[in-house]
């Protein structure tokens, strides 16, 4: 019942101290912490059951999958933006998956097939989006990578432009080489979009291979399989295409491989996914031996004996060497930054600002943690009071629920040391396979404990959390349900057009927004790029001359606030983007300020005024 305290101070000391906005934000992780111990101990001595289907009716299941996935498809390509009705019909889809578990008993055949459906989930989320639009950007870094890729398409060499990538290049060598082998005729970045895709397809495999070595029941096992196909970071990082995306899949079968430590093959493969994560993106390895710190210590809390400990100090020593040497030798300027990220003071600016600017449009947004919340609570009390869960099992599903701290939005994310200098949203992207161990364990125990009315109200809750986790801002940013206070994670070619013939043009600085700006930073024209800055006192835009050209997007501002640099010092030459960054909505008195410039171009994305 620890939760349940936990979750009533967790609510009621922001009450007290005034911050009623925190309170609320806090009652999605509140509620299942209380219900999720109240039902486990009113569930808890119920026998399990299955109510199954003839099995003359399985193959309805599978075709009307795929009937579905032509429906889908179908929507993609004839909607300009994703619809609700194609959330809807992703939800009937993993639904529809979960049937093919619960209702009909496993088999080899059955358990392949189910697993295509899991990967088939997963691709059609994730290149429904960076596939689908004319550039998808995420937080802005695809940019970044897409120039680096052609960099090393066109001329062959990794330049200075790489900057700290030139100590990690390999995810982009691994795009441009793809590029070239595969002859492809389109843009850079979608041969970025389509290798990741590939990549991730595999994560619900791996997700079913290490949950068949912690648990013998095999629909546990397809359950984790299917939750990991919508996880919030799985969907998060399969969809940017980020040089650190592929590190979600090498983390998973780092586990699996160190979960077999006495088979010399499995070490010899431990050993190459280390030194795989270290070279392919080193600033990832940090989290990585965290996560596995925090499994060692509970292992120690727990007494696990040698033969079922996950990490042994002899793995931790030789990665924590690896890593070091590879620092030291190789990547001297990053590790100079690691130690001025240490250093440094805070940022001024909040990791979370939604959670103060729009507390019940975040909320929204948040929702579709608290069912996966409610079912890590059960799986975690099933381990821990279970005599037949094996030791790593139980340090698993306690791992998954201390990971909980550090993936889900919450009080970490709003201290601006660890969201800002540590980057610790990160965590998500490499603890989800273990969460979602936690998750399969606690959706299987309650479901089979539950008569048939209670059963039926888990399937909605399923289909419930797939559709948040589909719908939400933070993934679907290009049609959500509620919108955050944020920009759309993609870019239209009209409005790359009108960037191009602004850069192209301008005899001064091209003044535009944050997303502007850094695509601008990666453009031929780069020079010219330079943050839109106001003076926030006076509602006024700041130039360097009258020469400099200011751009807005009034297409992105019809339904989203645009992000400048406050400059209330007066106009900033050569000004950080970790600077003061504000939003501005339609209705800002700043837009009246652009009635004193001539407007120069025009179209129904883009405005340039002189």
């Amino acid at each position: 019942m620890g939760s349940c305290v936990i979750a009533i101070i967790g609510v009621t000391v922001p009450l007290m101290s005034g911050q009623a906005n925190l309170a609320m934000l806090g009652s999605y992780l509140a509620i299942p912490m209380i219900l999720a111990p109240l039902i486990y101990i009113r569930q808890n001595k119920n026998e399990y059951h299955f109510n199954e289907i003839e099995e003359k009716y399985y193959n309805l299941f599978p075709a009307a999958f795929f009937m579905f996935l032509t429906i889908s498809v179908i929507l993609l390509y004839t909607s300009y933006v994703r619809p609700y009705s194609y959330y809807a019909v992703i939800t009937v889809m993993a639904t529809l998956i979960l049937f093919q578990i619960l209702f009909f008993p496993s088999n080899t055949n059955r358990s392949m097939l189910i697993l295509f459906q899991s990967s088939l989930l997963l691709l059609d989320l994730i290149w429904g989006v960076n596939l689908n639009y004319f550039f998808f950007i995420e937080r802005t870094d695809s940019f970044f990578h897409s120039w680096m890729i052609q960099i090393l398409v066109e001329e062959g060499t990794i330049n200075e432009h790489f900057d700290l990538y030139r100590a990690f290049p390999l995810w982009h060598i691994l795009c441009a080489s793809f590029y070239k082998i595969a002859a492809l005729d389109v843009v850079f970045y979608k041969a970025m979009y389509l290798i990741n895709g590939i990549i991730f397809a595999a994560i619900p495999p791996g997700a079913y291979i290490l949950s068949k070595r912690l648990f013998s029941e095999e629909k546990i096992a397809l359950i984790a399989a299917l939750f990991v196909a919508f996880y919030p970071e799985v969907l998060k990082y399969g969809i940017a295409a980020l040089s650190r995306s592929p590190i979600s899949l090498l983390g998973l079968l780092l586990v699996v491989a160190l979960l077999y430590h006495r088979s010399l093959a499995a070490t010899l493969v431990a050993i190459a996914m280390t030194v795989s994560i270290i070279v392919f993106h080193t600033v990832s390895i940090p989290f990585v031996l965290v996560v596995l710190v925090v499994l060692f210590v509970l292992q120690k809390i727990y007494g696990a004996v040698n033969e079922r400990e996950i990490v042994d100090r002899d793995y931790l020593v030789f990665a924590f060497i690896a890593m070091i040497s590879y620092w030291m030798y190789i990547s001297l300027e990053l590790f100079a930054t690691l130690i001025r990220n240490i250093t440094a003071s805070a940022p001024d600016e909040i990791t979370a600002t939604g959670v103060f600017l729009a507390p019940m449009n975040e909320l929204f947004n948040y929702l579709h943690y608290s069912p996966l919340l409610f079912f890590l609570l059960i799986g975690a009390l099933e381990a821990v009071r279970k005599d037949h869960i094996s030791q790593t099992a139980k340090i698993i599903c306690l791992a998954g629920l201390l990971f909980t701290v550090v993936s889900f939005p919450g009080p970490s994310l709003l201290i601006t040391k660890l969201g800002g200098n540590f980057n610790i949203d990160r965590f998500g992207a490499y603890v989800f396979f273990i969460i979602t161990i936690g998750v399969s364990l606690g959706f299987y125990t309650i479901y089979a404990r539950s008569k048939k009315p209670l059963k039926s109200a888990l399937i909605i809750l399923f289909m419930v959390l797939v559709f948040l986790s589909v719908s939400n801002d933070f993934i679907a940013s290009d049609n959500p349900i509620v919108k955050r206070p944020f920009y759309t994670f993609y870019v239209t070619e009209e409005e790359v057009n009108g960037f191009d013939h602004a850069g192209n043009t301008s005899q001064g600085f091209v003044m535009s927004d944050f997303v502007t700006t850094r695509y601008m930073d990666v453009a031929t024209y780069r020079e010219r790029s330079h943050i839109l800055e106001v003076d926030s006192q006076n509602m006024n835009f700041l130039r360097s001359s009258s020469s400099d050209v200011i751009l807005i997007r009034k297409g992105e501002l019809e339904g989203r606030p645009l992000r400048f640099l406050i400059s209330d010092g007066g106009f900033v030459k050569w000004p950080s983007m970790g600077g003061a960054l504000e939003y501005y909505y339609p209705d800002s008195e700043l837009w009246q300020s652009l009635d004193r410039y001539s407007k120069i171009y025009d179209s129904s994305s883009i405005a340039t005024y002189i």
